[in-house]
């Protein structure tokens, strides 16, 4: 009985994901929690005084979901970390975190104290982490840690929070985390900006920030909002010839692409 609920339970983790899995992978450890006080990790981890410090976070209070992939067939990480993040992205979002490599902090932490899966301990030059919050009903938090071990073993885990109740609070990500996901999958997802002062010149600043980050960067913006935010980005100083201006489509949020 015990091992006919620790199976249902399972297969009813995997049935909550918002996502379909990779399909050069294999399930090593799934978990549900109705009801948990989860944090959701928004920066670098690392040991302070003998106790796990991260540089950013937020808790959420409901359901979480934890799957933990194993990579077969010798594909990379990346593969199963873009495949899920690439459904992830088409789905309305606010991107809040990315790190890769030595950057993210110890592996150690982020397996046996931050996910709680010892399978996730490898070298951090071989790690990726990254988070979002969906902002479709329901909300929710999703993360994703991709490892290679020293075995040549790769691994992807996935967190999904669902709050008991819609997370108000602003979030924004760093402009280092911007450009850090639009050099890697190509584009930026912004939100809905038309009639929202305030979230425009938020999205302004950062924006603006992270063009400084490369004075190389040249971007295509597409949607309904785009020529609004181009307007914008003119006036707080990004020179116009850095800027391309694009399809009205979506009729809602900005597509940032990187022009090569």
């Amino acid at each position: 009985m015990l091992a006919s609920g620790t199976v249902a339970q399972a297969a009813q983790a995997l049935d909550q994901l918002v996502v379909s899995p990779f399909p050069h992978s294999r399930v090593t450890s799934e978990a549900l929690s109705a009801q948990v006080d989860h944090p959701v990790v928004l920066g670098s981890v690392r040991r302070i005084n003998n106790q796990l410090r991260a540089e950013r976070e937020i808790r959420v209070n409901g359901e979480l979901v934890q799957v933990t992939w194993e990579i077969t067939d010798e594909y990379p990480p990346e593969d199963a970390f873009r495949h899920v993040l690439g459904q992830l992205v088409e789905q309305p979002h606010t991107l809040l975190y990315a790190c890769d490599g030595r950057e993210c902090g110890s592996s150690s932490l982020w397996a046996n104290q931050v996910l709680h899966n010892a399978q996730l301990y490898g070298p951090e030059e071989g790690q990726r982490y990254l988070a979002l919050r969906l902002d479709s009903e329901p909300q929710r938090f999703v993360s994703l840690y991709s490892i290679t071990r020293g075995n040549r073993r790769s691994y992807l885990h996935m967190e999904q929070t669902t709050p008991t109740h819609a997370v108000e609070q602003a979030l924004y990500p760093t402009p280092s985390t911007l450009l850090k996901v639009l050099r890697s999958e190509e584009k930026l997802t912004l939100p809905a900006l038309a009639d929202n002062p305030e979230l425009t010149a938020s999205w302004t600043r950062l924006l603006v920030r992270m063009m400084r980050l490369d004075s190389l960067l040249r971007v295509q913006l597409d949607g309904a909002d785009a020529p609004a935010l181009v307007d914008a980005l003119k006036e707080a100083g990004v020179a116009a010839q850095r800027m391309t201006l694009g399809s009205p489509e979506p009729t809602a949020g900005v597509v940032i692409r990187q022009v090569r």
